[in-house]
């Protein structure tokens, strides 16, 4: 859990720092928003309205909605509709551009949809038109199929009856013939009364047929199909709806672009951002963290150098720095109120292209000024420069700063000088510390996030390669979710008790331990 934590504080840290990232590709995804609903044109609606026929039977209570819609979304519908229109569209085109729904059982509704409105009136109303006249064509060869059979049946029944008429007088003539009590008389008599009797189901059945074929099935399905409201003007969203609408989702898709791109990209980014890290690389502790000011001009330098003042928390951290810094054979004297126990000499290593970095030799050599100190800064010429700052501390310009106390180039003058601070600048690649001065102590002056571990440990073999060792670290800049301090390294760290957890006020070790001792009981 403690590592999801520190994974989310450090994506949050990642974020806020290019904050002003995200603000632009917020403000690129609301320009493209905006552009799209001005460069596309909104789509525009037409709808016509189809009544479908009352239903035939009083116990149906609606038609077959859903078949007369999937009827209207037919290819052959929508082909028919393509062709009359101009220029022509394919089935497919126009199956894409219309929507039909039945809002009510009786009434289906076509919305033609196109960025131009003429379009997409004549699409609505010439599926409509389509659909009707499919219906109609359908229930007339419906019709006549029926009025066939019916015609037919009616001839039949016909037939039926007069054979049974012509039945019924041969009956009737051998009941008159035969003795009226006699066992002949009787039979006759029971099957003239058969006979009248289909005759009289024949004729109940030839008169429902004679009905049907009068009505001439008026009362079909497709002849209450027609159209009650013929396509509309098209309309389409307000442009202000559409901005509102479109606008913020392209800053929205855009500001996760971006934010997606950067966690990927700092997810595979080596550069050291903890101090506990960076402590490790070296192996040295970190003294101080401190803001920087870097400048990018010679006149950037000189005004820092005339004017920097210190805030009381830079105060505080550069104290440490110059105090930690101390000789081992002057750490046991005792401290007189209102002197600053500081080095005689200090070097201060920083890589090249971290100007954040580079930026703390001056602040320190200033704010040591300002407690009285008379400083020297010493620019050391090496492999690698700071055009701007070492012009800022050329001899042509001043060998003394405006501000007292503070001595700029190496020119050694009648000043009496209390600390010494050479500003070395090495490359990652291939650190060289060249012909730097021996001083009381060296540091690594070095930004949150620009150096890997490769860098920091190469700087640390060419140290050790001259002869020295990196004394302390002090990183410009810390990231504001770090909540590690540096100021000790690994191994110290892996000897030093856990602290105390929230839950139970118990280290994590004495914790388990006795857990596993009261298992065992």
């Amino acid at each position: 859990m403690s590592s999801q934590i520190t994974g989310l504080r450090s994506h949050a840290a990642t974020l806020r720092r290019r904050k002003r990232l995200l603000a632009a590709a917020a403000l690129i995804g609301l320009a493209a928003g905006t552009a799209y609903v001005l460069e596309q044109p909104p789509p525009l609606t037409s709808t016509s309205l189809v009544l479908l026929p009352t239903p035939a039977l009083a116990e149906s209570s609606n038609s077959d909605v859903p078949t007369q819609v999937r009827i209207a979304m037919s290819a052959n519908i929508l082909d028919q509709a393509g062709k009359s229109l101009s220029p022509t569209l394919p089935a497919r085109k126009v199956e894409k551009m219309v929507k039909v729904t039945a809002p009510t059982p009786q009434l289906i509704q076509i919305d033609g949809t196109s960025t131009d409105a003429a379009q997409a009136k004549a699409l609505s109303q010439a599926v409509a038109d389509a659909y009707v006249a499919f219906v109609r064509d359908t229930a007339r060869e419906v019709t006549a199929a029926a009025l066939a059979d019916l015609n037919s049946r009616r001839d039949d029944l016909q037939a039926q009856i007069k054979q049974l008429q012509k039945e019924i007088a041969a009956t009737t003539r051998r009941q008159r013939a035969a003795e009226p009590d006699s066992r002949d008389a009787r039979e006759e008599a029971q099957l003239l009364a058969g006979l009248r009797t289909q005759q009289a189901n024949l004729a109940l059945q030839l008169d429902k047929v004679e009905d049907k074929i009068a009505t001439g099935l008026g009362t079909s399905a497709g002849t209450g199909t027609s159209i009650v409201q013929p396509a509309t003007e098209a309309i389409g969203p307000f442009i202000g709806l559409r901005l509102l609408l479109w606008a913020p989702i392209g800053a929205l898709a855009s500001t996760i672009l971006a934010v997606a791109a950067l966690l990927l990209t700092v997810r595979h980014d080596p550069r050291l951002r903890l101090r506990d890290d960076i402590a490790d690389a070296v192996g040295s502790p970190v003294l101080a963290a401190v803001r920087s000011r870097p400048q990018r001009s010679v006149a950037g330098w000189s005004t820092l150098f005339e004017r920097y003042q210190a805030t009381p928390v830079e105060s505080w951290a550069l104290r440490q720095v110059l105090r930690r810094l101390v000789p081992a054979d002057r750490k046991g004297r005792s401290r007189v109120a209102g002197v600053m126990d500081h080095p005689q000499s200090l070097t201060v290593v920083s890589l090249s292209a971290d100007g954040r970095g580079l930026a703390i030799g001056p602040q320190l050599a200033a704010f040591a000024s300002t407690l009285g100190i008379v400083t020297r800064l010493v620019p050391v010429v090496g492999h690698v420069r700071a055009p701007h700052l070492w012009a800022a501390c050329s001899s042509d310009r001043a060998s003394t700063s405006t501000r007292p106390g503070l001595l700029i180039g190496n020119e050694l003058g009648t000043e009496e000088v209390d600390l010494t601070i050479y500003l070395v600048i090495v490359e990652r690649i291939h650190p060289y510390l060249g012909d730097t001065p021996a001083s009381d102590a060296i540091i690594l002056s070095v930004a949150a996030g620009t150096a890997t571990e490769q860098d920091l440990a190469r700087v640390a073999v060419a140290v050790d390669d001259a002869g020295r060792r990196i004394d302390g670290i002090v990183v410009a800049d810390p990231d504001q979710a770090d909540r590690t301090s540096g100021r000790h390294t690994l191994d110290e760290r892996s000897r030093r008790l856990p602290l105390p957890v929230r839950v139970t006020g118990l280290s994590a070790v004495h914790g388990t331990r006795g857990g596993q001792h009261r298992s065992r009981s």
